[in-house]
């Protein structure tokens, strides 16, 4: 019978535009890797002023049978044109995107020029290896179709980054929303979530998997704001939840946080 499996993956690569990147757990559905270009249970993005950093290497270590996972945040993103990197067309994606994440509404609307834009001047990512900003260690508890997440935070910040905790499967299978009792449309790129909506959900109805999160816990206060989202478009296929801590105030540090994340199948969803 096929069935839900989580599990470390080390190996994988991923697909699309993050290919290469490293992730958290991936999720199986029987031998199907229902992961693709998702970022996987529990991996790591920085963002500051001007680029997204995130990790290509990381270290494994096992505890009384529990996995954990450090990140290095050792890569940056830019953004160039036929593969010459440009500072200020970063710059300008970068600021677009912090802009986009709040307007999910119109979210649709501004995709609707943009990728025909990129296919017409040949404007894709590219992934540059930096001096490492910090590291961010996860403890995953898997039991049964259920993920314990721990997240430790040992990354030096400036005044506006923000540091995002990702949890990602693939578009091509979580193609609807939830609304308590039945699927329903998918959400847009990026939607904000109120406390009182958790748990959020997305939904693979082929397989008839419930994908979901509940409200995370953090040691010491700190602005942390959740987003649901799914992209399905050119390079992009990612479908999850990301939990989005900072900007910071003053001497604040980030915390450790904790969260959960799960899967109901069949009659269970």
């Amino acid at each position: 019978m096929d069935t839900i499996r989580i599990v470390p993956g080390a190996g994988y690569t991923g697909e699309g535009k993050s290919q290469g990147l490293a992730r958290g757990l991936l999720v199986y559905y029987g031998d199907r890797n229902i992961t693709g270009e998702g970022m996987g249970i529990g991996s790591i993005a920085l963002r500051d002023r001007k680029y997204t950093c995130f990790s290509r290497s990381w270290t494994d270590s096992e505890e009384d049978g529990v996995l954990k996972r450090s990140f290095s945040l050792d890569t940056r993103m830019r953004w160039g044109i036929r593969g010459k990197p440009l500072s200020l067309l970063t710059r300008w994606i970068e600021s677009g995107t912090s802009a986009y994440m709040l307007l999910p509404r119109l979210q649709r609307i501004i995709l609707l020029p943009v990728f025909p834009l990129r296919r017409l001047l040949g404007i894709h990512p590219l992934f540059e290896t930096i001096p490492s900003r910090g590291t961010v260690t996860f403890t995953y508890r898997i039991s049964g179709h259920h993920v314990e997440v721990h997240a430790e935070i040992h990354v030096p910040i400036g005044p506006r980054d923000t540091l995002c905790l990702l949890n990602e499967l693939s578009a091509a299978w979580f193609t609807n929303g939830w609304d308590g009792s039945r699927p329903v449309a998918a959400p847009p790129g990026w939607e904000k979530i109120s406390p009182d909506q958790l748990p959020v959900s997305l939904v693979d109805p082929v397989h008839g998997v419930r994908f979901f999160m509940d409200q995370p816990s953090v040691s010491s206060p700190v602005l942390l704001t959740l987003f649901r989202g799914r992209e399905h478009t050119g390079d992009l296929c990612w479908a999850g939840f990301c939990i989005e801590l900072g900007p910071l105030e003053g001497s604040q540090e980030f915390p450790e946080v904790r969260y959960s994340v799960g899967f109901a199948t069949g009659a269970d969803l």
